[in-house]
């Protein structure tokens, strides 16, 4: 140290340190609140999503020792019920309830995919390490953590969050003239997501990776972006699944699949319909994307690859034909990310059209609003309605064995969960009846409508006979709004034979609990709103 500089300056290190702490404390404590939101949404302001709920009952049946597919009935291919098994493993041998330990699994996975990801990208881009890049990431992650609140841990969302390191690395390649980048825990880590994302919905899912990929072979005119080492990884991973239920889970292919492809896919919304919902958002987000970037030719492909992800998601989307909010999440999402992306690459250059950063600004206040409009559309909503009858049955029976006729899945296994019920019938509900009696009646041909006749009433008949066999503590029953259920499925002479063994319990507009008789005398009918 020169003798004219003070002993008692400050060192060039330190100065950095403090300004980087500065430039990140404001951000962080932003991912902090928005880990605190997201673990406040999914454990009290919203109970567990139904179809998360009853993928949690297939695995505790599971580890109890009965069968997928002979003892429950499971429409979904098994990595479905992989995801959630490590979960409730925890609260067998840890404690605590598996919803909680998913909720902590969610938010866990999903800072570690953004970790990889932002890692990838700061080391190809310095825009990615400038300060406004810490903001966008603490956005990227409440994007990704709390777009939709209602359809946190769903299938989707592990998709959603397992693709992120395979995007970055994507984005980081198509810079390298050998297209060679990433070290080999990011390329293991991005393959792993490409195998989770495709083991999700097989093979709908995998149009998302191979259209970036073909586009990126296309424009490198090689086929060296479809054979990185991720890719493989992924690719393997899927096959070795897809090889595993040929083998191991035969019924799946002959009893299952038939099953969907008869009562499940038919039943959809109108092609019109869903183009003109979650599609079409991401066709705006597209536009803007497009504009601010002065074309898709000027578009980057750190913005391209999001959104070409994001459209390899709406063929999955449309096929599935069901236009919920759970299928639409990753393209949602993905579109966001690619908007965001844009945003901050525009902002920051000094010689870009006023039209561009216009559209750039835009782009972000329309993903800004689809957010708001999200968080109070569940937060206003009564997202609880289960509430009072979840607190008659406790204050009734413990530990009920528990069956549902209800013509959708809502009802029953958020209840069954929380009333620490054991639900013991082989269908999640009645929504194979329902999805049957509604084909039945818009079928064009005679013989089309008599056979899914047949086979509703064979259905019903099966829920009879289950009951009978099962004797369930409680009946749970919802006719979901469809005017003729009653008729349906309550004078349906054998179910009808069998309910009249139990009394009504409790009754609210959305659900009717119904009690074995001599069960729980002194509370029967002791809440009933009309």
């Amino acid at each position: 140290m020169s003798s004219s500089q003070s002993i008692d300056g400050p060192l060039p290190g330190v100065n950095l340190s403090l300004r980087f702490v500065r430039q990140s404390a404001g951000p962080l404590l932003l991912a902090c609140l928005v880990v605190a939101y997201a673990v406040w949404l999914s454990t009290v302001a919203i109970p567990t999503n139904v179809d998360v709920s009853w993928l949690l009952i297939v695995c505790d049946r599971l580890l109890g020792g009965e069968r997928l597919n002979t003892d429950i009935l499971e429409v979904n291919p098994p990595f479905s019920i992989w995801l959630y098994m490590p979960f409730m493993l925890l609260e067998k041998l840890v404690g605590g309830r598996a919803e909680l330990w998913l909720t902590l699994g969610v938010v866990c996975l999903c800072l570690a995919s953004l970790f990889v990801s932002a890692r990838i990208l700061t080391r190809a881009d310095p825009v990615y390490r400038q300060p406004r890049a810490l903001w966008a990431a603490a956005v990227a992650l409440f994007m990704v953590l709390c777009f939709r609140p209602d359809q946190f841990g769903q299938r989707e969302h592990f998709a959603l969050i397992a693709v992120l390191p395979w995007l970055a690395l994507q984005c980081a390649r198509q810079r390298m003239p050998d297209f060679a980048t990433g070290t080999l825990f990011e390329r293991i880590m991005a393959g792993l997501g490409a195998g989770v994302v495709v083991m999700v919905k097989p093979p709908h899912f995998a149009l998302a990776l191979i259209l970036p990929s073909l586009c990126l072979a296309f424009q490198r005119r090689s086929p060296k972006p479809l054979f990185v080492v991720e890719n493989l990884l992924g690719a393997t991973i899927a096959t070795a699944y897809v090889t595993s239920i040929v083998v191991f889970d035969r019924a799946y292919f002959s009893e299952i699949l038939p099953f969907v492809r008869e009562i499940y896919l038919p039943s959809r919304m109108p092609l019109a319909e869903m183009l003109v919902d979650w599609p079409k958002i991401v066709l705006l987000f597209a536009m803007a994307t497009a504009l601010a970037a002065g074309g898709l030719k000027q578009m980057h492909w750190d913005v391209k690859i999001p959104l070409l992800t994001a459209l390899g998601f709406v063929p999955a989307f449309i096929i599935m034909g069901k236009g919920w909010p759970n299928h639409a999440l990753p393209m949602a999402v993905l579109g966001i990310w690619a908007v965001g992306i844009q945003f901050l690459r525009t902002i920051g250059c000094h010689n870009v059209a006023f039209v561009r950063k216009a559209a750039a600004i835009l782009g972000c206040a329309l993903a800004l609003q689809f957010a708001v409009r999200s968080q109070y559309a569940v937060l206003s909503a009564n997202n609880d309605p289960l509430a009072p009858a979840i607190a008659s049955i406790l204050g009734a029976v413990e530990k009920p064995t528990i069956i549902s006729i209800g013509a959708q899945l809502q009802l029953a296994h958020p209840l069954a969960r929380r009333v620490g019920g054991a639900f013991v019938s082989r269908s999640p509900a009645a929504w194979a009846v329902y999805n049957a009696e509604q084909l039945a009646r818009d079928a064009a041909r005679p013989e089309q409508k008599h056979r899914l006749e047949g086979l509703r009433d064979k259905m019903i008949g099966e829920f009879a006979h289950e009951i009978a066999a099962k004797k369930p503590d409680i009946v749970l029953y919802s006719a979901y709004g469809y005017p003729i259920w009653d008729n349906l499925m309550l004078e349906d002479t054998r179910i009808a034979a069998e309910i009249q063994h139990y009394d009504v319990f409790y009754r609210d507009p959305f659900a009717t609990v119904y009690m074995r008789q001599g069960l729980s005398r002194h509370h029967r009918l002791s809440r009933q709103i009309d």
